[in-house]
């Protein structure tokens, strides 16, 4: 003899409520990342350029040295299209010798919605050996 109750058994699905609480959290996340991510390929994009100015120095124009390195990543970042920095971005301190210190530290903010704005601190340097004829 089967059992027969006025309750419902079994399971039940998400409600509308649920449903709505997911894709404002899935909207949230999305926004996130769509207006912060480019920050971060940006900076990735400026590391790399460092990185490749301080292992190829043989590419930058002799005469003044700490102008010629900004000019060789000025240089790098209008072809790699990074508009949002420019080489007056960069500092070149001189350290010993034939070596210079080319570091970058700045900040991004990107309006998010309402009054809720991202700040993103970025911040690298790289050591830069020159020869010394």
């Amino acid at each position: 003899m089967s059992k027969v109750s006025g309750y419902r058994s079994g399971q039940r699905g998400m409600g509308m409520l649920g449903f709505i609480v997911i894709i404002a959290l899935v909207a949230f996340f999305a926004t996130i990342v769509l207006k912060v991510g480019p920050r971060y390929l940006d900076f990735w994009t400026v590391r790399t350029i460092m990185e490749e100015t301080a292992a190829n120095p043989q590419q930058i124009q002799r005469g003044t040295r700490g102008q010629g390195i900004i000019s060789a990543v000025d240089k790098r970042l209008n072809i790699n299209s990074v508009y949002n920095r420019k080489g007056s971005d960069f500092v070149v301190k001189k350290i010993d010798g034939g070596k210079y210190l080319l570091s970058i530290d700045y900040e991004d903010r990107v309006h998010l919605f309402f009054n809720v704005d991202a700040v993103t601190i970025f911040s690298h340097q790289v050591e830069v050996t020159l020869s010394e004829t």
